[in-house]
C-alpha cells in the first residue's frame, strides 16, 4: 500500500498577500513593481524497458547499445532490463535465473516480435536496435509535466526499504497518472549467450526484481495543476538473494495509456559521491 498527500497553493491567502502588498507600495512605480522571472523547463527524462534475456544471442548488442546511449546523455536515460519467462530467449540456466512477474506482465503487454526489444516512453516495442536511438531522442524533445524526486531509506538490519517521493507538477495536466516504483539490481555475475558461445561470468545490469506499487502502479490523480504535488511512501523487504549496495528504485509515471510521462532513479543505498555539494 502506498500513501498519497497532496499539496495546492494557497490561492485565496496568496490574493490577500498580494493585495496587502499592492496597498503598501503605491509610491514605487508601475514598471519596477513586478519582474517576471522564467519559468525553469523540467528536464525529461527517458525510460527505457529492455526486454531481454539469458539466453538471447543478440541481446549483449541491445545491452551495449542502451549503455551507449546512457553515455550519450548523460543523466537522462533510465534502463530497466526485463526478463520475463516462457520465451525462446528467457532462463534459467541451472539455478540462475532473472525471470520477474513484473516483466511477464508487461511482455505480455507489449508483444515485441524477438529479443533484444526496447520500449522507450511506453511507446510500441522496438527490435531495430538501430532505431532506439532516434526513438530516445524524439522523446527527449518532448516537454516534462513534472519531476519526481526520491528519498531511499534503508534499515540494513530488517533489509527494509522505505521509499519517500514526491510528484511537482511544472502545467497542468487532465489525465489519469499511475505511480510506479520499481526495485531494480545491477553487477548480478552470471550466463548469458552472446552469438555462438556462452559467456560464464556477464555482468547483467539494471535488472527489474520486483514491483513496490503492483502490477501497473497505484492511481495519483487526474486533474494536477501548476505547483500542484503529490508525495508517497511505500516500502519493501529485499530478499536475502539481492545484494542492496547494487539496488536502485526507478520511479516513473504513466497514464491511461501505458505513456510514461517522466522517470528518476536513486540507488538504495547512497554513496560518498552522491552526496550533494555543500555550497
Amino acid at each position: 500500500m502506498i500513501l498519497h498527500t497532496y499539496s495546492k497553493l494557497p490561492l485565496f491567502g496568496a490574493a490577500l498577500a498580494l493585495a496587502a502588498g499592492m496597498s503598501s507600495c503605491d509610491n514605487v512605480e508601475p514598471a519596477d513593481r513586478y519582474i517576471e522571472v522564467p519559468r525553469p523547463e523540467i528536464a525529461r527524462k527517458v525510460l527505457i524497458q529492455e526486454f531481454t534475456g539469458i539466453q538471447c544471442v543478440n541481446c549483449p548488442t541491445g545491452a551495449l547499445t542502451v549503455h551507449e546511449l546512457q553515455e550519450q546523455y548523460p543523466g537522462s536515460i533510465i534502463a530497466v532490463g526485463m526478463h520475463p519467462s516462457g520465451t525462446p530467449y528467457s532462463g534459467p540456466v541451472g539455478k540462475f535465473d532473472l525471470n520477474s512477474a513484473e516483466a511477464d506482465i508487461y511482455y505480455a503487454f507489449y508483444k515485441p516480435m524477438g529479443f533484444p526489444a526496447a520500449v522507450v516512453d511506453g511507446q510500441s516495442a522496438e527490435i531495430n536496435i538501430s532505431a532506439w536511438g532516434g526513438l530516445v531522442n524524439a522523446a527527449l524533445s518532448q516537454a516534462a509535466p513534472a519531476e519526481i524526486s526520491l528519498e531511499n531509506v534503508y534499515d540494513a538490519s530488517t533489509r527494509t526499504l522505505t521509499v519517500d517521493y514526491e510528484v511537482t507538477f511544472n502545467s497542468g495536466y487532465s489525465s489519469n497518472l499511475r505511480m510506479n516504483l520499481w526495485l531494480v539490481e545491477s553487477g548480478i555475475v552470471g550466463p548469458q549467450k552472446s552469438g555462438s558461445i556462452w559467456v560464464r561470468d556477464y555482468v547483467h545490469n539494471h535488472v527489474l526484481r520486483e514491483s513496490l506499487t503492483g502490477d501497473w502502479g497505484e492511481s495519483l490523480g487526474s486533474s494536477f495543476h501548476l505547483d500542484d504535488s503529490v508525495s508517497g511512501t511505500a516500502s519493501i523487504k529485499l530478499s536475502e538473494d539481492y545484494v542492496a549496495e547494487n539496488c536502485a528504485i526507478v520511479a516513473f509515471i504513466q497514464n491511461d495509456a501505458r505513456l510514461v510521462e517522466q522517470c528518476e532513479e536513486a540507488p538504495v543505498i547512497k554513496s560518498a559521491d552522491d552526496s550533494t555539494p555543500e555550497e
